[in-house]
């Protein structure tokens, strides 16, 4: 018996005289075994699923009879880093019959990737956390990551200035970042009581609050809850919510972290190096730009699905799914892979399905979060920082200047922005990040009002008047965007408080269908793809590409299951008669 695979194949098996429980030394007796090991193999067969306990093994068996993939046809919605790698993990396995629809005139979904002179700058997705994921491996093999890896980001460093143009001193920095630190290590090493449901917000301020405690004397207790504070911005940025008092700090216990010295990984040549190796290895024609898909429609009750499935030539009704798009054009497909963004999801839910969700995935979809984050890109013609600057951290006091309150009261959504970083290789570039209401606010102003303010921003925090205003600025508007609205996901308190499961969140919607060969059986007709559907990597590049080939990995053993049962349905076996 081999042990490579979880249900194990007979590959020697024993008969004859010796082996028989009662009938040994006869011939009667090496006569039964004979038959019993023929038996034996004939059971293990007729069940389709020894045959597939193993993927790298299915996708190489070679079937007789007719095959699921040449004829099954998928359609993939959404050309995201998702419905790339599911598509690309499809087609490498012999499906040959699918489409992707995507709605904007560009695939990569939250990928976006700006040439500006030789620089390659990101506006959404940047960099690959860690290397011990499939999106890392598949950089790697096709040559888009540097050879010799080094940590490409300087988030939330550099000099720490208040609204009023002091410089905090690097100890007092130092130390409230190492208590929030130390909070989050407890926090992703699983020491801390998950039964506790508590928000971000909630577990963080009552443990500084103790901390604070000890120093009531402390002079500079003040600007130590003014850079908490900005700790706090931090993270709400970081985790894309509105309001950390929303996310539960059980997802931070969730959250598989990376090795914090590549927790950055950046394309040589920008993210859209990837969208363009992925598109080099799939076929022209499968992808539709500009074709929004408006409904849908699927069937819970298939009517002999098992059998049309096999037909060449299929009429348009025999297909269990049929994809409506606001052009008017129609697609149809045997299973639908959805990656469209929770943010489109809650937002088109009612919509969207026909006939609708259930109820557990309704309610999942809306316990997850999704907010907004985005980017601003300050270019200058020269830099009027350092060169040896990594950033400028904002840090609002209380207390602040008529200058400042004046420029606030203009523009309020310049409290959510944490800081300017200086960009790596491009020295006359600062990155600004900006999160939560604010950040949408931000979308409604033009690029050019967007880059004089944080130039204002600048120069009351670092008391340099003569900041010029940027030569250019671009920013993301991700929640404009009507198919993303929003950024990436997190996991809410009400996610727990619920007792919503992943398994809700992920689960396929089954159809039924009644064969006269097989009997009754499921086909998983609506399937769910992307990052916020993965375990331990919801919110990342990686979790989009590694949850996309999971999704794909699953439809695989779906078809293959009703491979190998078509096959089994051609066995035939005359019945024998037991010796007595």
């Amino acid at each position: 018996m081999s042990d490579n695979f979880e249900c194990a194949h007979p590959i020697l098996l024993f008969a004859g005289e010796a082996t028989h429980e009662k009938y040994f030394s006869t011939v009667h007796g090496a006569y039964e075994t004979g038959i019993r090991e023929a038996e034996r193999i004939f059971q293990h067969y007729r069940n389709p699923i020894n045959l597939i306990n193993n993927l790298e093994v299915m996708a190489d068996i070679s079937l007789n009879e007719k095959s699921v993939r040449d004829n099954f046809h998928v359609v993939i919605v959404g050309a995201g880093i998702s419905g790339l790698s599911c598509a690309l993990q499809l087609y490498k396995n012999n499906f040959s019959k699918i489409t992707i629809l995507e709605a904007q005139d560009k695939v990569g979904g939250r990928i976006s990737t700006v040439r500006f002179n030789d620089c390659f700058l990101e506006l959404g997705a940047q960099w690959i956390h860690g290397c011990d994921n499939l999106l890392f491996n598949f950089s790697k093999s096709n040559q888009l990551v540097p050879e010799v890896l080094e940590e490409s980001a300087c988030e939330g460093k550099g000099t720490f200035c208040t609204c009023n143009g002091n410089v905090i001193e690097t100890s007092l920095v130092e130390e409230v970042k190492e208590i929030v630190n130390d909070l989050k290590s407890k926090l992703e090493e699983g020491r801390y009581d998950t039964k506790k449901i508590d928000s971000v917000s909630t577990f963080f301020c009552r443990a500084f609050s103790s901390y604070i405690s000890q120093f009531s004397d402390d002079s500079n207790i003040d600007i130590k809850l003014a850079l908490f504070n900005w700790c706090m911005k931090f993270e709400s940025i970081d985790n894309a919510a509105h309001d950390l008092n929303d996310i539960a700090v059980q997802s931070f216990t969730e959250w598989d972290d990376c090795p914090e010295e590549f927790y950055h990984i950046e394309f040589s040549n920008g993210f859209h190096s990837f969208l363009d190796t992925v598109l080099s290895q799939l076929p022209n024609d499968i992808i539709h730009l500009k074709t929004p898909v408006k409904c849908i429609k699927w069937s819970n009750n298939l009517n002999d699905f098992y059998n049309q499935i096999f037909i060449q030539s299929r009429p348009e009704d025999s297909f269990p799914i049929l994809l409506e798009c606001d052009n008017g054009e129609r697609f149809y497909a045997d299973s639908v892979i959805v990656t469209a963004s929770i943010g489109f999801l809650k937002e088109n839910i009612d919509s969207f399905f026909s006939p609708p969700l259930p109820q557990n995935k309704v309610e999942a979809l809306a316990n997850v979060g999704f907010g907004t984050v985005n980017k601003i890109l300050l270019i200058y013609d020269k830099p009027f920082w350092k060169s040896d600057d990594v950033g400028f951290q904002l840090v609002w006091e209380d207390a602040r200047t008529q200058q400042c309150e004046k420029l606030s009261a203009q523009n309020p959504w310049i409290h959510s922005i944490s800081g300017f970083d200086v960009v790596q290789k491009y020295p006359n570039i600062l990155l600004g990040w900006i999160g939560g209401k604010e950040a949408i606010m931000m979308e409604s102003i033009d690029e050019e009002t967007v880059g004089n303010v944080c130039s204002d921003l600048l120069r009351i925090f670092l008391k340099r008047p003569d900041i010029p205003n940027p030569s250019k600025v671009l920013r993301s508007s991700w929640y404009s965007n009507p198919y993303i609205r929003g950024s990436y996901s997190s996991r809410t308190t009400n996610y727990y408080k619920k007792g919503t499961s992943l398994s809700d969140l992920q689960h396929p919607l089954y159809s039924t269908s009644d064969s006269k060969n097989r009997g009754k059986f499921e086909w998983p007709s609506v399937l769910f793809a992307g990052e916020a559907y993965d375990k331990a990597s919801f919110s990342s590049a990686h979790g989009a590409f590694q949850n996309g080939i999971k999704v794909a990995d699953e439809l695989m053993k779906s078809c293959l299951k009703m491979e190998c049962s078509q096959s089994a349905s051609f066995i035939k076996v005359m019945p024998y008669r037991k010796l007595n």
